[in-house]
């Protein structure tokens, strides 16, 4: 266990090496292959395995922008999503105070928001509007909360207002996570309850292995949609891919 925390906190430092020192001279799309190959080396240090269920090609680091929309059950999500496609993620206030976690997110442009004040709202879209005008891909979780894995809560419509505004095509994800050995609904990576940061890492770590099975769907279209109509859409979408991947 102690040799897998070292490893980890490698993988730390090579993230404040790779934002701090060499962002700076990096293009965009080299920006996004290092966030991608850094996220893959933090699930593989933390024994995450993504196992995609639907046939889905990485895209490369100039593809078009989108919205990436999953169902949330961890913070392990984020990176899962990472190594599908690098984007600008949305993610809690909380998180910007996590250790270690919350520097590295600052550092990749996470566009933190308090979801109870309008203003914070207004800044998120903002903030993503402009991500999307740069050609980035955006990212986040719209049932605002995170659970077991096993259903799709309601998604709220804010993180879709950029997508419907600018035109940009939803990309749905599915994502549950098992047992490697027995396939069975794993909870070792669930943030439920009042779990903190720390204790959930550990809980994933001591871990034996996790598999992440993730369903990617069909591209979803915002013409014709109000930023609630998407949102509905879109969770339809995100439920029968999880209830395959339940089955």
């Amino acid at each position: 266990m102690i040799i897998k925390y070292l490893r980890l906190l490698h993988t730390f430092g090579d993230a404040f090496w790779i934002l701090w020192i060499k962002f700076p001279r990096l293009s965009r799309e080299r920006k996004l292959e290092e966030i991608r190959n850094w996220s893959q080396r933090t699930l593989d240090v933390l024994g995450v395995q993504v196992v995609h269920e639907a046939h889905y090609s990485v895209a490369p680091a100039d593809a078009a922008p989108r919205l990436m929309v999953a169902n949330h059950v961890s913070w392990v999500d984020a990176l899962i999503i990472q190594t599908i496609q690098p984007s600008v993620f949305v993610a809690k206030a909380e998180v910007k105070r996590w250790p270690i976690v919350g520097s590295i997110a600052t550092g990749c442009g996470v566009v933190f928001v308090n979801r109870g004040s309008p203003s914070s709202a207004r800044n998120m879209v903002d903030e993503l509007s402009s991500a999307l005008h740069h050609g980035y891909c955006v990212a986040g979780f719209p049932e605002g909360t995170s659970s077991e894995g096993s259903s799709v809560k309601l998604f709220h419509g804010n993180l879709f207002e950029a997508a419907v505004s600018h035109n940009i095509p939803v990309q749905p994800l599915a994502i549950r996570y098992t047992n490697p050995h027995t396939g069975a609904h794993c909870l070792k990576a669930a943030f439920i309850d009042d779990l903190g940061f720390v204790q959930s890492l550990h809980q994933v770590m001591s871990s034996t292995g996790i598999h992440a099975k993730v369903n990617v769907g069909d591209m979803l279209s915002p013409e014709g949609h109000s930023r609630r109509t998407l949102a509905q859409l879109t969770q339809r979408s995100v439920s029968s891919q999880l209830a395959l991947l339940n089955t």
